[in-house]
């Protein structure tokens, strides 16, 4: 009986539990787990990430394509998961091999039909893998080839997303989030897209409570701008046409009452007509979750995804922009404010998604 061991990186053991059940089903067995900091600045700005080994009993041999890149060969029409495992090299054989649900005979991912399981491998939920199921032409779908389906799933998914309420922004909007989920930035951001896109002249204030807002970038990058950079309520602008109010806070500890409530406390007086919350899309999904919980505290009405430039399953994404309840304002990569933004939320995620399927013929369709 052979044995091939596989080492992995995943955020947290929860997905790393989600991993091993999806690519070998009970045939894993976990042999090592250890700690792996982030390098330079990214050690304080993200949370650490788990490096796995796994051991897997006879496993056969994954096929390599002739090409020089080393790629799988996936069956036909067969999404590769974005998470690739390397196998650990055994002996002399030194040979590592990115593995695919689908590419080892006789694995059993999940029950349900093939669609379903290349979805949830994917990164979708249970929960919205139940909603699509619930229309009357999934039936349908499933009986198609995957090149076909998936158009239609990406319709669906975006019947669902048209139903949701989109909330305007405000003159007045404060951006909130905890320490580290990159708010200034994706402030800094929104600055960016206001002068060079709108043609618009807004204003940024800057608050400290009894914490201190730290950091110099929003004063410089509002120079830099022509936008007005204020310290004290007392000296923001009227609202008008034009002439957006952009609050910075300090980031907060998320289970942080006292915190909380000091942030609470300073928007009431602000008259803020928006509140957005600023949420690391990189983070594992309970955090995300306890996110949504701490800005329905705050009455946040929009939310901006950071650092999705980090993410390894996009799938995932669906489940908070079909049942967060606040309007999505943007999607931010990088973590320096010269890094890309996507304002069309819901097609950005909906091309990442099913990216190894080139989705352009996915959101024709969804969008006739």
């Amino acid at each position: 009986m052979s044995e091939q061991r596989y080492r992995f990186v995943v955020s947290s053991a929860e997905e790393a539990v989600s991993v091993l059940r999806q690519r070998f089903g009970e045939r894993a067995r976990v042999v090592s787990v250890r700690q792996v900091e982030g390098k330079g600045l990214a050690r304080f700005l993200q949370s650490p990430k788990l490096e796995v080994v796994a051991s897997v009993m006879d496993i056969s041999p994954v096929a390599s394509t002739p090409q020089s890149s080393g790629g799988i060969v996936p069956p036909p029409s067969v999404v590769v998961p974005s998470v690739l495992v390397e196998g650990l090299p055994q002996g002399d054989s030194g040979v590592l091999r990115a593995v695919s649900p689908y590419s080892a005979p006789g694995l059993d991912l999940l029950p349900g039909s093939r669609l379903a399981r290349l979805l949830e491998a994917g990164g979708i939920s249970k929960q919205v893998l139940a909603r699509l199921q619930a229309y009357s032409a999934w039936r349908v779908f499933e009986s198609m080839p995957i090149s076909r389906a998936l158009p239609e799933v990406a319709g669906l998914l975006r019947g669902e997303y048209r139903l949701i309420p989109k909330r305007p922004l405000g003159e007045r909007v404060a951006f909130v989030g905890p320490a580290g989920s990159g708010k200034t930035t994706a402030l800094c951001k929104r600055l960016a897209m206001d002068v060079f896109l709108r043609g618009e002249r807004p204003a940024a204030l800057k608050l400290d409570l009894d914490r201190a807002n730290p950091g110099d970038a929003l004063s410089v990058f509002c120079e830099a701008l022509g936008a007005a950079y204020i310290r004290t309520p007392a000296d923001a602008p009227v609202p008008g046409r034009g002439k957006t109010l952009y609050i910075d806070l300090p980031g907060f500890a998320l289970w942080a009452e006292d915190e909380l409530s000091e942030i609470r406390v300073a928007l009431n007086p602000l008259f803020t007509t928006s509140r957005a919350i600023v949420i690391n899309a990189a983070y594992d999904p309970v955090l995300i979750k306890r996110c949504f919980e701490v800005g329905a505290r705050l009455d946040c009405t929009h939310v901006v995804f950071t650092h999705v430039d980090e993410l390894q399953h996009w799938g995932k994404m669906w489940d908070f922009l079909l049942r967060s309840g606040l309007t999505p304002l943007f999607l931010s990569t990088g973590q320096n404010i010269a890094g890309d933004c996507e304002e069309n939320v819901f097609d950005a995620v909906l091309s990442r998604t099913f990216s190894a399927f080139g989705l352009e013929n996915a959101a024709e369709s969804a969008s006739a």
